[in-house]
Formats: structure tokens, sequence, C-alpha cells
């Protein structure tokens, strides 16, 4: 309804200049004519009349402008309902525990790699796991570790080794992919997928957590 009165501003205008001034225009003027017989000769008078037309527009008056108090309520609640949730989705940004992942040994071609998991955030994160560590060429499984690593707690700085016993890694094409799960503060659940690519400078893997 409120829309199709914001897309017929116009005829809303027209409507409501009709209805002040124009029927009582017309009232008076039918009162102005003679009756051609009994049936049509008013038993109001046009003042009677006029005063009727009057209320009903009061009482109109009434229910339009609940109408659309009810309707900036429905904004205002909209409206409160999006900052409501913008302060909720805050609220866990900052209470959620955010990693850093980084490959920071090897045995030479990034055999035997070392990867250590940061907390990086003052957020506690409880029961930490890093499984199902995979090395793929072309979405091919090449090696794949038999070996799942946990920690009860990550504080902030701590952090969480991976030791794999992989082979050489002769192509550069070679991706790690391993999931993490932990909770945060209030026990909440958080799973990530870190994928690690060989940077061309470096030849060392260079990883990114992502939350699934």
């Amino acid at each position: 309804m409120f829309e199709w009165i914001k897309k017929h501003k116009i005829i809303i205008v027209v409507i409501i200049i009709a209805n002040i001034f124009l029927i009582p225009f017309i009232i008076h003027i039918l009162f102005k004519i003679e009756a051609v017989n009994d049936f049509f000769v008013a038993e109001w008078t046009a003042g009677e009349l006029l005063g009727y037309y009057g209320a009903v527009l009061s009482f109109l008056g009434t229910v339009i402008l609940g109408a659309l108090s009810l309707y900036q309520n429905h904004l205002l609640k909209i409206e409160t309902d999006k900052r409501t949730a913008l302060l909720e989705e805050r609220e866990y940004e900052r209470n959620m525990p955010k990693f850093r992942v980084a490959q920071t040994a090897s045995n030479g071609e990034n055999s035997n790699l070392r990867i250590r998991v940061w907390n990086i955030t003052e957020n506690r994160a409880t029961d930490i796991k890093v499984y199902d560590i995979e090395m793929l060429i072309k979405d091919e499984v090449v090696w794949k570790s038999n070996k799942g690593f946990s920690r009860v707690t990550l504080s902030e700085k701590e952090d969480l080794v991976v030791d794999l016993d992989n082979p050489i890694v002769s192509d550069i094409n070679t991706i790690v992919v391993m999931k993490m799960k932990c909770n945060d503060k209030y026990f909440e659940p958080h799973n990530y997928i870190v994928r690690g690519t060989i940077d061309e400078k470096s030849k060392h893997f260079v990883f990114k957590p992502t939350e699934i």
C-alpha cells in the first residue's frame, strides 16, 4: 500500500484537493438545483450534510494518520534490526579468534615441513585441531599425512606446531590443504580450510586460512 502511495503521489494530491474543495462544491450545487420529484427532495440541510462529510473526512484523516504512524514504526523497526544485526556482527568479529599460518622450517626442497599456527588475537581458542593434511598437484592428491595435531588452548601469540614427514616437493604447482577447527571463548565452533601455495621467489609455502 505504502509503495503504491510513493509511486502515485500526484494522484494522491488530486484526491485530497478534490475531497477538500470539489465535493463540498458539488453539495452546494446539488442543494441549489430544484428536485424533479419529491423523492429527490433532501431531508437534510446543506449544513447537516457538510457536517456529516466533515466527520467522515475527520475519521479518514485519523485512519490515515494511524496508518502512517504504523508505517513509520515499521521503518524504525527495520532500521533498529539492521543496527542490532551490525552490532552483533561486530561483537562476533571482536570475539572470534584469528590465526596466522606459516611455514617456519623444512629439511630442504620443502620436505618435512614445519608449519606453525599462531593465535593473533586476544581471544583464547580452545580444542584446536589440524587434520586431513594433503598435498595436491592439479587437484590430484600426491601425499597425505596420517597424523593430526591438536592443542587444548591457544592464547594470544601462542602457537601450534605441525611437523610433517612429507617428501621433497619438486613441482612448484604443489598445494598444501589442511582442515582446522577450534572453539571460541563462548565455546562456539569455528571451522577453517588452510591452503598453502609455493611463492615463486622464496620457494616456500605461503598459507591462508579461510573460515567455512
